[in-house]
């Protein structure tokens, strides 16, 4: 087994299509299709059903394609980082990201910061939704957006805060509790609530759906994959949202965020391996964020 018959497989179930594969990669159709018999050899099990008009994977060529994508892409997040590493040890850096409204605002401020700064940091963002620690302690990422709960059990990795935590309520401007200020736990009762799906939910979020659902029950609370569907159900006049504020999106002007009268939870902030050495990186990227977080603020209080 090689990387050679583990590409043309991927690419070959990528494309549905051997054909399209072999273009993709530069070889011959016949090339592909020894190196995928090649490998289901080595193997011992048949990985494709192969049909006149496209290729389609059996049980076995379903899981094996899932660890076959990740040894991969270890693979070549591995090259990529030896590669800049011997070209220039500071220049690549790995973030990763959960895509959160906060993120798709702020981030873009971050790059325009560091262009005009005249760095020659290479940044690279990958999404690391469910797995963030995983991603951070595998080495996939340097650097890695997240609230400080999500890894205070893990003693190799450090934390810089950059937003303190706030419970908030997602509303549509016109509704009730729009109008308030701070919102109690009492003001939620018998509302229709939307909170984050907890197997997918970060640990601070957890926590509090957990009192909050102690407090008043069942009976008016669905839950959501993501803060996007949560987003589209409170947008819909279907209920109300709870989420902290650094998922928040303040730039939307269709939907208001009001804090819950709850103590601060854990802040959103940077968490890196304590073996990340690089200090002088680790200080422009904190400072830098910093900036724009505080113009991203800025612009939303106008």
């Amino acid at each position: 087994m090689n990387f050679t018959q583990l590409r043309c497989f991927i690419k070959a179930v990528d494309n549905s299509s051997f054909t399209i594969a072999a273009e993709r990669m530069n070889f011959s159709q016949s090339a592909v299709s020894k190196n995928i018999k090649d490998l289901e050899n080595t193997i011992g099990v048949t990985l494709i059903n192969r049909g006149h008009h496209r290729i389609s994977l059996t049980d076995a060529g379903k899981y094996f394609y899932r660890v076959a994508r990740n040894v991969v892409d270890d693979m070549d997040y591995t090259v990529a980082y030896l590669q800049s590493k011997r070209n220039d040890p500071e220049t690549l850096l790995r973030i990763g990201v959960c895509d959160t409204p906060l993120e798709q605002s702020v981030l873009p401020l971050f790059l325009r910061k560091l262009r005009e700064a005249g760095s020659n940091l290479n940044i690279q963002f990958v999404f690391v939704l469910n797995n963030s620690i995983g991603e951070l302690l595998n080495h996939h990422v340097d650097l890695c957006a997240i609230a400080r709960d999500d890894v205070n059990v893990v003693d190799d990795v450090q934390f810089e805060p950059l937003i303190q935590g706030q419970v908030v309520v997602a509303c549509l401007p016109d509704s009730p509790l729009a109008q308030k200020k701070v919102i109690s736990l009492s003001d939620l009762i018998k509302q229709d609530l939307f909170l984050l799906d907890p197997n997918s939910s970060l640990n601070v979020q957890v926590n509090f759906q957990n009192e909050l659902i102690n407090h008043m029950g069942m009976d008016h609370i669905k839950f959501v994959q993501d803060f996007l569907a949560m987003n589209i159900y409170v947008r819909g006049g279907w209920g109300y949202g709870i989420l902290p504020n650094f998922i928040a999106d303040y730039q939307a002007t269709d939907i208001s965020y009001v804090p819950i009268d709850y103590h601060d939870i854990s802040p959103y902030g940077i968490a890196y391996m304590k073996s990340f050495t690089n200090e002088s990186v680790l200080k422009e990227v904190i400072t830098t964020l910093n900036k724009a977080i505080t113009e991203y603020l800025k612009q939303k209080n106008k």
